[in-house]
């Protein structure tokens, strides 16, 4: 709807400025006729005078008229891309924490993934999940469980800057990230700078605060996966640090926690 109403816009102010040039190019020509004829209205016509007046006005109103309306169907067609690409980074991001959402995540994981596979270098995926979010969320309300979500989703896309990770909220109080090139040594200590790092900061919203932990399941594999497969593994890790005692990391492969905290 807004690609179709900015081109309608674009279009109606093309139909203005053409229709100006129009005029001007009409006025151009009278000016022409008087130079060619002169005032006289019982000058005669002869061949080249008729010729001349021809080339005057081909060459005068496409000069006048083409490039504004070149200029003004370009401004139109860059608009109508402009919204396009707004809309699609509207369809593919969560509202509330600005991270990609799941269709945003997978759109451009499934290409990172393929480079890896390419490249037959190693990647890692960490699911991640806020630890009690319904405790939290029946605790203090949802206006402050929505404030830890973007807490968490801050901490994120603050990590993605510095490691090229992709990171998305795919539901709820679940988010998963995914670090091209990274070992298992390497997926492992990106996650528990997650942890450490929701965990050491304080979510404050309208008077009450409360301190935030998160669970991190990792998989790391080097060999073709598909995303799903990856995902699953990570999925399942994160279910063991939850049934550990959650505010940890664990590795799907080896089944070691990384750390926890009380």
């Amino acid at each position: 709807m807004v690609a179709i109403e900015t081109n309608r816009r674009v279009w109606r102010r093309t139909v203005i400025v053409t229709s100006v040039a129009a005029a001007m190019s009409l006025v151009l020509s009278l000016l022409t006729t008087a130079m060619v004829f002169g005032l006289d209205l019982q000058a005669t016509i002869t061949v080249g005078q008729l010729f001349k007046f021809g080339a005057v006005i081909s060459v005068a109103m496409p000069a006048v008229i083409c490039p504004i309306t070149t200029f003004r169907i370009m401004m139109a067609i860059r608009d109508r891309d402009r919204a396009h690409v707004e809309l699609r980074r509207l369809a593919d991001t969560d509202q509330l924490t600005g991270l990609l959402n799941r269709r945003g995540f997978e759109a451009a994981a499934e290409p990172a993934l393929a480079a890896c596979r390419l490249r037959e270098i190693p990647v890692s995926v960490l699911m991640i999940d806020i630890d009690y979010f319904k405790l939290l969320n029946d605790g203090f309300g949802h206006d402050f469980g929505d404030a830890a979500l973007v807490h968490v989703g801050a901490v994120l896309r603050k990590a993605a800057r510095s490691d090229q990770s992709i990171v998305g909220r795919i539901g709820g109080e679940e988010f998963v990230a995914l670090l091209p090139g990274a070992t298992e040594a390497d997926g492992l200590a990106s996650a528990e700078r997650l942890r450490r790092a929701c965990a050491d900061l304080m979510v404050e919203h309208e008077g009450q605060s409360a301190t935030i932990t998160i669970s991190v399941g990792i998989t790391t594999r080097r060999q073709p996966a598909s995303l799903a497969q990856l995902a699953g593994e990570a999925d399942d890790a994160l279910y063991q640090a939850k049934q550990g005692g959650r505010n940890r990391v664990m590795s799907h492969h080896s089944r070691v926690t990384l750390t926890r905290v009380a």
